[in-house]
């Protein structure tokens, strides 16, 4: 599980202090998350189970490998991805 501050100050268990924009990562263990705005905040708040795959992200792609990123942007340059309809 991950959270992010998109706006504010956030306070994580009591411990971790998340700012615009910063990125806290969770553990997998436990079942409780705390979670204390010192301000006005906006925060996003993601849950999923671990895909235990690497990951690498560049611009809009996730993939596993820099090589497959590579691969994923000349198709989207040479238009495999399809058209937008109209």
């Amino acid at each position: 599980m991950f959270r992010k501050a998109l706006r504010g100050t956030v306070q994580v268990n009591g411990a971790d202090i998340a700012r615009d924009a910063e990125l806290v990562v969770l553990e997998t263990e436990g079942t409780d998350i705390r979670l204390d705005a010192n301000n006005e905040a906006i925060v996003l708040l993601l849950s999923g189970e671990p895909i235990e795959e690497p990951i690498v992200g560049y611009g809009p792609f996730v993939m596993n490998t820099e090589e497959e990123i590579r691969q994923a942007m000349q198709d989207f340059q040479r238009g495999d991805f399809g058209q937008i309809a109209d």
